[in-house]
């Protein structure tokens, strides 16, 4: 949809305009409030909102600028400058334009991007679970997001409801840097499929809510550092499916990691698939040595290269002797 806007900006009057259902819940505090309400009263609406008109309803209906027509309700201000979309747009383009506006302008939070994604979703008649790489595309499209975004922020919408509604509220209530870190969702997302593949009693056990939580809880308290750390939970159950571990004992340390806040994966994997990714990191780099030595022309090294090379041999023997002890 090209974007057009009549000629002038007009001064409307407030009761004439009505917020938009569509648009997605964003962090809004009172302290933010209060800073936008100080601007308007001190510089007043440096820039206008944006609407269009809604011949149902007659009325005005904001694409742009839902904070600062709710600041000015609260100081009473009668009219709000705004500039007015020549023709009014349907729901999929509506969202489609307000999704580009708040997203570059407003900065929306991850999870207001997933939740107006979704809605786009549900607009175009599509299926959430049903997506293949064409709608991801049209997506793409629509939101002028990469096609790695938008399945990045699909994946939110992956999560139970109530895992959903713990971080918005979290977006709604708190300040920008505050709340738990939407990533810990996309780290722990390859994990939770493993796990409802591999041992789907352990959800009967621990919902997903309590898992996740748990995530949050370790990084809140500085246990974990590093969201990538959730990925080795990811490496040690690639190793119980291909059965090269043990996978009872592997649902034992799961239980450990949900339960016990001081447990990290990174204490999981070291109990039980850390030996093996070294074994396989060890026979790799073996063979690549290998190579590296029947490809090699000692003969044309001089003297000196060749007392190098004779004192690497030498200490890598002494290595191997020492390992040989141990096996």
């Amino acid at each position: 949809m090209v974007v057009k806007y009549q000629s002038r900006i007009k001064e409307i009057q407030i009761e004439e305009i009505e917020v938009n259902a569509y648009n997605p819940r964003e962090r809004f505090n009172e302290e933010e409030e209060e800073e936008l309400i100080e601007s308007i009263l001190e510089k007043g609406i440096l820039n206008p909102i944006i609407v269009y008109f809604d011949t149902l309803k007659s009325k005005y209906i904001i694409l742009d600028g839902e904070r600062r027509y709710r600041a000015c309700k609260k100081i009473n201000i009668s009219t709000i400058p705004a500039r007015i979309l020549l023709n009014e747009p349907s729901v999929l383009e509506s969202l489609s334009l307000m999704f580009h506006v708040h997203n570059v302008r407003e900065d929306w939070t991850e999870f207001a991007i997933s939740v107006t994604i979704k809605r786009i979703i549900t607009e175009m008649g599509k299926n959430l679970q049903e997506l293949d790489s064409d709608i991801i595309k049209e997506l793409s499209k629509i939101t002028s997001l990469s096609t790695y975004k938008v399945r990045k922020y699909l994946k939110f919408q992956d999560y139970p409801q109530d895992v959903i509604d713990r971080f918005l509220i979290s977006e709604i209530t708190g300040k920008k840097d505050s709340g738990p870190d939407p990533d810990i969702l996309l780290e722990m997302h390859r994990p939770i499929q493993e796990i409802k593949e591999q041992m789907p009693q352990l959800l009967d056990e621990y919902s997903i809510y309590s898992i996740i939580n748990a995530c949050i809880e370790k990084k809140d308290l500085g246990i974990i550092k590093n969201n990538k750390e959730f990925r080795l939970i990811s490496q040690s159950l690639s190793a119980a499916k291909k059965g090269e571990i043990d996978s009872l004992i592997l649902r034992e340390n799961l239980e450990r990691l949900f339960s016990n806040v001081a447990y990290t994966p990174s204490m999981l994997f070291h109990e039980t698939a850390e030996t093996l990714y070294r074994y396989k990191s060890t026979i790799k780099a073996s063979e690549s040595f290998l190579e590296v030595l029947k490809r090699a022309d000692f003969g044309s090294l001089d003297q000196e290269q060749k007392d190098e090379v004779r004192l690497k041999f030498n200490e890598l023997l002494q290595i191997i002797a020492s390992i040989n002890e141990n096996i």
